[in-house]
């Protein structure tokens, strides 16, 4: 026998005396210790960083990702975050088991460098739900045992021998594991040399939203609003202008161009009727016919915020859409739009049009921006710029025209004259900024996307890559 494996074997030997001895002399003064609950998150006696997350930032939902661009300065460095807390019990309950839901209230560990206003420094003690974060203890801890009665203590004697024989054979089964686990054999009988963990290993990475289009969450979107104009029709009652689609595993919300206060069923009114909000499972069972058009033809999915997937009606603004910041990140946000607008079945009589937008968004060559305007107009004999739709045989077509860059003044107000027809036909969307904009949303090249005047930030995804661009 090994030298260190004697030496081992002695320590484990000498700590189960001690752990028989410690449980007979010190087991009564933990019976007489006061019951009391247990800590909901373990005490932190080191310098441990924390926060406690918001109702809401800058008029948004908390979520990790913009925690940690906040606070660490970069917010990939969220899965540091998710790490450090998974599966942590807050005083609500619940735990942090999903990297996009995190709920009001909790307490996040943060890494050691992390800095900002919100930013706390010192031993995190949450009791039990309900109870506030302190950093001293609670007063039934500090509080003195009382002594026990005659009887009480003979009975207190015997739950004391009892867990102690239960703590020492819990200390052997313990001391047969640790040798057990510390000496694999391989199968020529030699021992099996242990690889280290990876040194900072983070957790395993969980997937990020991406900007693929997500065919189940369009079909459940789709069906939706089907129901909404069914439920409409059937009552003879015109369908609500829907300018925005909140939605997440269990409900989906509508915010209404113009507040209505008498919802159809199973939809409830919020805030004064300017939102409307239904189970999806209520939804499942109700009627929807396939025969009726969409209140939001030209939705396209923001991002998601807290979990929440985030949509907008294109056709709702009534100027020119301001694509600005990171060059590659806004056409790929475009290309997105576009995918979801060929794809989604509530846009199945959208024509979207493309100008000076790189073959990878068109499938073919470049356009000039003054080819698409023609199209749009309908001047134009070719339809090799139409990414989806065309002539309609004299029927409204609604459309999207996007511009790959700034036009020059000309085709200015030409595409400015598109948007301003009277029938609202094409939405015009614009890489870069003119006078006309109505709507200006920023992105970043980590996808964090601020719509501006719209008053939501959303992550779009994953940062595009820069390949090729």
């Amino acid at each position: 026998m090994h030298r260190p494996t004697i030496r081992r074997g002695g320590i484990v030997l000498l700590g189960l005396v001690l752990a028989t001895t410690v449980g007979t002399t010190a087991a009564p003064a933990v019976a007489a210790a006061p019951a009391r609950h247990a800590s909901v998150l373990p005490a932190k006696r080191e310098e441990m960083k924390w926060y406690q997350v918001r109702h809401e930032y800058q008029g948004a939902p908390e979520f990790l990702y913009e925690i940690a661009a906040r606070f660490l300065g970069d917010g990939e460095r969220w899965r540091e975050i998710f790490a450090l807390n998974k599966g942590r019990i807050q005083p609500d309950g619940g735990s942090l088991t999903d990297p996009t839901v995190i709920t009001p209230g909790w307490y996040l560990y943060l890494p050691a460098d992390a800095k900002g206003d919100g930013v706390q420094t010192g031993p995190l003690v949450v009791n039990a739900p309900g109870a506030a974060a302190s950093g001293a203890p609670s007063a039934a801890a500090a509080a003195p045992a009382a002594p026990a009665s005659g009887k009480e203590s003979g009975t207190t004697a015997l739950v004391l021998w009892i867990v102690a024989g239960v703590l020492l054979l819990a200390s052997i089964v313990a001391g047969v594991l640790w040798f057990l686990r510390r000496r694999p054999v391989a199968a020529a009988g030699q021992p099996v040399a242990r690889k280290p963990a990876a040194r900072g290993a983070a957790e395993p990475a969980v997937a990020a939203p991406t900007r693929t289009f997500d065919t189940a969450a369009a079909w459940t979107i789709d069906r939706a609003l089907q129901v909404l104009v069914t439920a409409a029709d059937a009552g003879g009652r015109p369908t609500p202008p829907v300018y925005a689609v909140s939605i997440d595993e269990s409900r989906i919300s509508l915010r209404l161009a113009a507040p209505d206060e008498d919802p159809t069923e199973p939809w409830e009114a919020l805030e004064h009727g300017r939102i409307w909000q239904a189970s999806l499972r209520d939804l499942q069972a109700l009627p929807a016919s396939n025969d009726l058009p969409s209140p939001c033809p030209r939705l396209v999915t923001l991002g998601t915020t807290g979990g929440v997937r985030e949509l907008i009606d294109l056709g709702q603004a009534t100027g020119m859409i301001s694509i600005q910041g990171d060059k590659a990140a806004a056409r790929d946000l475009v290309a997105a739009w576009t995918e979801e607008l060929s794809s989604s079945p509530w846009a199945g009589g959208v024509q979207v049009v493309a100008g000076d937008i790189r073959p990878h968004l068109t499938g073919g060559e470049r356009v000039s921006i003054r080819d698409a305007l023609s199209l749009a107009e309908g001047d134009g004999s070719d339809t090799a710029y139409t990414l989806r739709g065309g002539s309609s045989g004299g029927k409204r077509t609604l459309g999207v025209l996007i511009l790959g860059s700034t036009p020059g003044s000309r085709e200015l107000e030409r595409a400015q004259s598109l948007v301003n027809r009277p029938d609202a036909a094409w939405v015009v969307i614009v890489l870069g900024q003119t006078r006309y904009d109505r709507w200006r949303f920023t992105v970043d090249a980590d996808g964090r996307l601020d719509t501006g005047a719209l008053g939501l930030t959303v992550y779009t995804g994953s940062a595009p890559a820069r390949a090729g661009r």
